[in-house]
């Protein structure tokens, strides 16, 4: 069932919208404390009162075993919610539950009608002159194809990594954007896939 504004009462109204702006500003959900700190509330169990009533009406959804598990469900208008992989794993499906680290909302217009997209953070210097820095959150489109210049996360040996994609008539390789690194080889016999293109990138700055 699509949520209703009408259901809501006042309080709930005004938790669904802190909600949201949360997830607007900071690209990921509140906790159940950042609730209760808001609305200065004396106990977490007013929080999760509202937001249990917020669910049950079919505004949010949760993910279990997870502090910022709010999800704000796909009638929406805020947005996208779409998990952060912590790591992604050679052996696993790339949106297995053994690969996710929270959720984040992004605005429609990145997915362009597609889905499957993911967040992943970036750690290291190699992508600067991209303006993709450590601790930068990249926003990317699951996909096993790519066109040459596009950067891309790409599983090489069992280990992500963000790159652009470059390939000549013989060899494919990994070229960061930044002149103290190297253009990394794609030699035969590595194990290697593209997982997704980026489409977008969140700086917590």
């Amino acid at each position: 069932m699509a949520p209703s504004d009408e259901t809501l009462t006042d309080i709930q109204r005004s938790v669904l919208e802190y909600v949201q702006s949360h997830l607007m500003q900071n690209h990921r959900p509140p906790t159940v404390r950042d609730v209760m700190r808001h609305f200065k509330w004396n106990s977490p169990q007013s929080a999760r009162k509202h937001l249990l009533a917020l669910e049950e009406k079919g505004y949010l959804e949760r993910e279990e075993n997870t502090a910022r598990g709010l999800k704000i469900v796909e009638d929406s208008s805020v947005g996208i919610s779409i998990p952060i992989l912590g790591r992604v794993a050679a052996g696993l499906p790339l949106l297995a539950e053994e690969n996710r680290d929270g959720t984040m909302v992004v605005d429609r217009s990145m997915a362009k009608g597609g889905k499957n997209l993911f967040a992943l953070t970036v750690r290291g210097d190699s992508m600067v002159n991209a303006h993709i820095l450590s601790g930068d959150k990249v926003i990317v489109q699951q996909t096993t194809h790519a066109s040459p210049g596009e950067i891309v996360v790409a599983l090489l040996d069992g280990e992500a990594t963000v790159k652009t994609f470059r390939k000549t008539s013989s060899k494919i390789f990994l070229e960061p954007a930044n002149p103290k690194y190297q253009n990394i080889p794609v030699n035969e016999g590595q194990e290697f896939r593209i997982i997704g293109k980026v489409v977008g990138v969140f700086s917590p700055r």
